[in-house]
């Protein structure tokens, strides 16, 4: 049946919109959406949601960019891997949106707040411009009647694949897919001219790459596509050939002035974590598909989450079962388009297949595609393309069946797909609820404790550089942060891709400390030192602790120049002061743990006490450091205001919490300090294994600890 006579058919049932009631229809359902899920707060930027993980650094890089003068290329910004710099498309900044913020803040800047970010409302962007791409799909389809496109539009914006990306904000701009696949629709079904289907596709493709450029192999492999349908229907190869030069050159031109050549863009990793299991389409964590998966907002396969949906895996059998004849000839009428999906298809596979738990193939992947799959690492990403093919070949299917069919089929046609639509928000639901709730909290930011130590302070320097060591991705986030609050450089940060001269850098660490600079390391890093041969302090760095210009924080380790242990006893930032013990290491109050006590006192004061004198617990323990083989010397400081023949509680050393190497009592020492010392041997079978120095308060007076330390002897 010819598309005239489906659409008069289609006419019977429900009523046909223009192009502008269209558009109306889905703006309005596109922002009716989004203000159901968001609160204002959030559309402006304020939530907890943008206070860590990947968001955080995409932010982090929009402000670092916002508040540098323009440079050369345009995305490049200095304040960031200081003095070098970097490209914020490679922190996912979103190069389209912050283009045209910068640009508005530069002629206008008066009229933003200080720390202003735009992704909240990206965000919201996001469901309004998935509701109009999916309207744009479905009319090129030819569904053009109010039904087809609520259940398009539908669909679209409670997709699951979506909303499992709100830490990822560029990604979440999938309307570009929907785009490029209504194009190849609107000129292979002659609507639009190829030739201008071909420059809007070109216009399309770079809009992907300024979003994301992961989106670049969708749009431009659509375009391909494209092209060479037009090819095989008898339009002329060397016409096709031209339209592809053109894009090419356009590319090029682009990518050279946003700086996208100037940064590293292998990475490994493809087939380790990012793949497509073949299970993902059908098992979400959903409400009512969740194979054992817990239906909450978390998932476990991460870039390669493709979930469809429980009303989609409903309507396939239907497509199917009632418009076979046509569907299997779509791969002949379109086989460029669909030799591509089953590409994507196998790609996002990788080279370790997996359905669940079985390992089905695991092969390696030829030297000659290692450019690739450096570049496009996470291969999960790329059954997107096939999946919303799915979604709306299942849709127009059944419209088409339910226009060719009797009355009372074009009923239960009608029925089952709003009740499928039905089902697929209702499974959803919870996650829609979590990003609500997620939405709504205010972020907990706050660095105004570090206001004075920043006023010391022009630029801050990260040792180790990122990707120079195993990440701690969460204390790079944080720093920068820290530096964005206070407008500061960084020389480093947590970026997608980057060049990194680790060796320079090293050997930078080990010879400059200069005024005015803040040096960090990372609890993650600082809390194995001297214990772990994985990491070393920075020569300049131990001679810094010598002189009494580092602390220790809840993030790390904290040194500036010139500064001394009375500048940071006045400071708001909870700290420890560093006293340098030989081949070894001392921790104080605030770098234990503890279940029942609280530190008092600051600097060299400080001690760790009971909240509750009445109370017995665990006063400290820790710090849960493996040791390799060898012996040690340990001590404990402490006080109680007991008499010295009263036990006010016991102390031990053990290892994984279970193994004690020595154990006693903790005395009463008539307020006096006491140091309680001793030697332990870790034999090669208990080596790498945690110590912990733990003190148990027995609930008589008091107890006061105010360090432990433990020194390595050498052999």
């Amino acid at each position: 049946m010819r598309s005239t006579d489906i659409q008069k058919q289609n006419a019977k049932s429900f009523a046909e919109l223009d192009n502008r009631q269209s558009i109306f229809l889905a703006l309005v359902i596109g922002i009716l959406f989004v203000a159901y899920l968001f609160p204002l707060t959030f559309l402006m930027g304020n939530s907890s949601v943008f206070d860590d993980g990947d968001i955080a650094q995409h932010i982090s890089g929009w402000r670092f960019y916002a508040h540098d003068p323009w440079q050369f290329p345009l995305l490049k910004t200095t304040s960031l891997n200081h003095p070098e710099g970097i490209s914020i498309a490679l922190m996912d900044g979103i190069p389209i949106a912050a283009l045209f913020f910068k640009a508005l803040m530069s002629m206008f800047p008066n009229a933003f707040a200080e720390h202003f970010h735009f992704f909240g409302w990206w965000i919201g962007l996001v469901f309004v411009m998935q509701a109009l791409a999916a309207t744009a799909l479905i009319r090129a389809l030819g569904i053009k009647h109010w039904f087809g496109q609520l259940v398009a539009i539908g669909f679209a914006i409670t997709w699951p694949v979506l909303h499992a990306r709100y830490h990822h904000p560029a990604l979440m701009m999938q309307s570009v897919i929907l785009l490029a696949l209504a194009l190849y629709f609107l000129g292979q079904r002659h609507i639009w001219s190829s030739q201008r289907v071909s420059s809007t596709f070109v216009f399309l493709i770079m809009l992907s790459l300024t979003i994301h450029p992961y989106f670049l192999p969708f749009t431009a492999g659509v375009f391909a596509a494209f092209l060479i349908d037009k090819g095989l229907s008898g339009e002329s190869w060397l016409l096709q050939l031209k339209r592809l030069a053109s894009f090419g050159a356009v590319l090029v031109i682009t990518m050279w002035l946003l700086g996208y050549t100037d940064q590293k863009s292998y990475l490994a990793g493809f087939g380790d974590f990012f793949y497509l299991n073949l299970r993902d389409p059908f098992c979400g964590g959903s409400r009512y598909i969740h194979c054992g998966i817990a239906p909450v907002f978390t998932f476990p396969y991460y870039e390669g989450f493709n979930y469809l949906g429980a009303g989609l895996l409903i309507l396939i059998p239907f497509a199917l079962a009632l418009n076979w004849k046509t569907l299997k000839n779509l791969p002949r009428k379109f086989s460029a388009l669909s030799l591509l999906a089953l590409g994507f298809f196998l790609y996002a596979l990788s080279n370790n297949v997996h359905f669940g738990n079985s390992v089905i193939k695991v092969f390696d992947v030829p030297i000659w595609m290692h450019w690739l799959t450096g570049t496009f690492r996470a291969s999960g990403r790329f059954f997107w393309l096939v999946s919303y093919l799915i979604l709306f070949t299942a849709i127009v299917s059944l419209l088409k069946a339910h226009a060719q069919r009797k009355q009372y089929w074009r009923l239960f046609i009608a029925l089952l797909m709003l009740s499928a639509l039905i089902l697929q928000v209702k499974d959803v639901k919870p996650w829609l609820d979590r990003i609500q709730t997620e939405a709504r909290k205010s972020s907990q930011l706050d660095f105004s404790e570090w206001s004075e130590v920043m006023s010391q302070v022009d630029k801050i320097m990260l040792y180790p550089t990122y990707q120079c060591a195993d990440p701690h991705y969460q204390h790079y986030i944080w720093s920068m942060q820290l530096a964005n609050a206070f407008n500061k450089k960084i020389n480093t940060g947590y970026t997608a891709r980057s060049k990194q001269n680790c060796k320079a850098d090293n050997s930078a660490a080990d010879t400059s400390f200069e005024p005015r600079h803040l040096y960090l390391i990372s609890s993650a890093y600082d809390h194995h030192v001297p214990f772990s041969s994985k990491f070393t302090y920075p020569v300049a760095l131990q001679k810094a602790m010598v002189r009494g210009e580092c602390v220790r924080s809840s993030r790390g380790l904290v040194c500036l120049p010139g500064s001394n242990a009375l500048f940071w006893e006045k400071q708001a930032v909870l700290n420890s002061p560093i006293s340098v013990v030989s081949n070894g290491r001392l921790w104080r109050p605030t770098e234990l743990n503890t279940i029942i006590g609280q530190v008092t006192g600051a600097g060299f004061q400080q001690a760790l006490m009971p909240r509750d004198q009445v109370k017995s617990g665990w006063l400290s323990y820790g710090p849960s450091v493996a040791l390799p083989e060898g012996k040690y010397r340990f001590s404990i400081d402490y006080s109680s205001q007991n008499p010295p023949k009263q036990t006010v509680g016991k102390w031990d050393f053990v290892l994984d919490g279970d193994i004690t190497l020595s154990a006693g009592s903790l005395l009463g020492t008539l307020d006096n300090p006491r140091t309680i010392e001793g030697i332990v041997i870790v034999t090669q079978q208990n080596a790498n294994k945690a110590f912990e120095i733990r003190t148990y308060f027995q609930a008589q007076s008091d107890l006061k600890i105010f360090n432990s330390s433990l020194q390595k002897i050498p052999d």
